[in-house]
């Protein structure tokens, strides 16, 4: 079991954080703030500078969890395969009825 993440599984919660933090903005968009995230197991600190004060202010974040299972997404693959199989399978049935209702 891991963490989900962007198309990505995560094995522990501090290589989720750290991919979370890693993502995290340099300046604010408006260029009033510089910003540095700092991940631990817990929880990733934000803290953001004021670039005219320089005073710094930080919150915590704790990201929501979402279970990676590997053999779920399997399970997915293998339903999918057998989707494939049926509509083939009801293709050919169909063409056969085709075909016998043609020769009569």
């Amino acid at each position: 079991m891991g963490n989900y993440y962007q198309g990505k599984c995560f094995s522990t919660t501090l290589d989720l954080h750290r991919e979370i933090a890693s993502n995290c903005p340099t300046v604010s968009p408006d260029g009033a703030y510089l910003i540095q995230c700092a991940p631990s197991e817990t929880k990733i600190v934000v803290s953001r500078t004021d670039t005219n004060t320089l005073i710094t202010t930080s919150t915590d974040y704790i990201p929501q969890q979402i279970t990676c299972d590997p053999e779920l997404q399997l399970n997915d693959g293998i339903e999918m395969a057998w989707l494939i199989v049926g509509v083939w399978v009801s293709a050919w049935c169909i063409k056969q009825i085709i075909n016998v209702i043609r020769s009569r």
